[in-house]
Order: structure tokens, then C-alpha cells, then sequence
């Protein structure tokens, strides 16, 4: 959670249906990126019909997906993140969700970033330990790179052109010389771009399903915004513990 998946959804998204939209009518522009691409634990039984794409999203650490989707022919795109901003955009992100929820409208008092921290720390965050979570998907991208790609979000932001160009190889849909040539890939890139994305109205003052604001999925997009919010030290814990778990495995 919280490493990049509504950019990556968006450019999976318009990746995937260029032939069918353009910029004027994607479904980008009326719905979350979140609602375009379901997630296969729960959000499939809340989005809005829309275009049928074979496209799903999961934030489910690899030891637990179905055995049925590892054996199949199905491919997994991965983002991962400094786990210093994924804390940081997780501890701002679930601030709002609990301001929807029954615990948050009885005065639910929340958890402090420093409270936050140690328990991320301690590998207590949603589906499992960060590290655990992202060391999983490393490795069996090495074993099936044909399979599983792996992204890092800070790469994506350097380099958005290349990784776009891999995805849509990695996912089946190249682009042509005549797309490269007329533009298509910018195009994509600066219509899912946060900039873009985040004026949207629908993202500006629409809801989801559920009740959270899509506003709730822009609120930075930085590489690292950390700094604004751990100290020096905290940011070096972190570390330490992310290059203790790379040893290890």
C-alpha cells in the first residue's frame, strides 16, 4: 500500500485502452483510477461498471495469492517504494480513512506519526511487514521475470518514459513506431500524471463507493517528502532494518 499504485493504475489503464479512448473521453477523467481497476480482495464488489479490461489490482503479499493465478498465465506488475515515504503517505492516508469510519466520527483519538512509526517498524501495518511484503515479489521476479516485473517508484519518476515503454511491453501492449512517433507515450504519461490526475474534478470532489474521498490518493506524490515528517534517525532506523532484511534473504 501506498508506494504508487493509483499512478500505476492509471498508466496500466491507459496503456491498455488507447485504442478505445483518448484523453477527451477516458473514464479517468469520471472515475478514481481505483474504480477503473479493481482490487481482487474486496473492491471488484464495490466498483462501477466499466469498461471490461483484464486488469485487476491486489495488495496481497505473494506467499498468499491463489495458486491459481500463480499458475496461470497472468502477469504482475510490482511497485515498490522507500519505505520511509510509503510510511509516511500510509500514516497521512489512514488519518482519512479514519475519519470516515464509526471510530473516527466517535472522537477515535488516532495515532500519532511517532506511534505509527514503531508499530511499522515492528512489521504492524496492513497485509504484513513492508519489507517482508517487498522481498517476497523481488525474489520471484527473479525466478519469473517473464512473470513478475518489478518497479521501483523512485525509478518511475526518474526515468517515466523507459519504465512506460517496458510496462506496456511487459503487459502486452507495445507501442508501434507510429505511436512512439506521433507522441502517444507523453501523452500518456502527462494525462496520468499527478499534476493532471489531482485537478481532475472527479479526484478534486468525488467520492468512492465506500465513502472516502478520491481525494485522499493525491496528496504529494514526492520522492522524499519524508523528510517533512521522520527525523534523520528515524529515516536511518528504517533503513538499517530494510538493508538487515536484504542481507538476510
Amino acid at each position: 500500500m501506498k508506494t504508487g499504485n493509483t499512478w500505476l493504475k492509471s498508466l496500466c489503464f491507459s496503456i491498455a485502452t488507447r485504442t478505445q479512448f483518448d484523453d477527451s473521453t477516458s473514464p479517468l477523467r469520471t472515475a478514481v483510477p481505483h474504480d477503473c481497476i479493481p482490487f481482487l480482495e474486496y473492491a471488484e464488489y464495490f466498483t462501477a461498471q466499466g469498461p471490461k479490461i483484464p486488469l485487476f489490482a491486489s495488495h496481497i503479499p505473494y506467499t498468499c495469492l491463489p495458486k491459481s493465478i500463480i499458475d496461470s498465465g497472468c502477469k504482475i506488475v510490482y511497485l515498490c517504494r522507500d519505505p520511509k515515504d510509503t510510511y509516511v503517505s500510509m500514516w497521512h492516508f489512514f488519518g482519512r480513512v479514519m475519519a470516515i469510519t464509526p471510530a473516527g466520527k466517535e472522537g477515535y483519538p488516532g495515532v500519532s506519526i511517532e506511534e505509527g512509526f514503531e508499530l511499522f517498524c515492528k512489521g504492524v501495518s496492513s497485509y504484513g511487514p513492508y519489507w517482508d511484503h517487498v522481498l517476497e515479489y523481488w525474489k520471484a521476479s527473479l525466478e519469473r521475470p517473464d512473470k513478475i516485473l518489478f518497479f521501483k517508484y523512485e525509478d518511475m519518476k526518474k526515468e517515466t518514459e523507459a519504465c512506460v515503454k517496458k510496462l506496456a511491453e511487459f503487459l502486452g501492449y507495445p507501442f508501434s513506431r507510429v505511436e512512439e512517433r506521433e507522441g502517444t507515450v507523453q501523452k500518456i504519461i502527462k494525462f496520468c500524471s499527478f499534476e493532471s490526475l489531482s485537478h481532475l474534478e472527479v479526484n478534486k470532489s468525488g467520492k468512492q463507493v465506500r465513502g472516502l474521498d478520491n481525494n485522499a490518493y493525491f496528496r504529494k506524490g514526492k520522492v522524499g517528502d519524508w523528510r517533512n515528517y521522520l527525523s534523520a534517525e528515524m529515516g536511518e532506523r528504517l533503513d538499517n532494518i530494510m538493508e538487515e532484511k536484504l542481507r538476510g534473504s
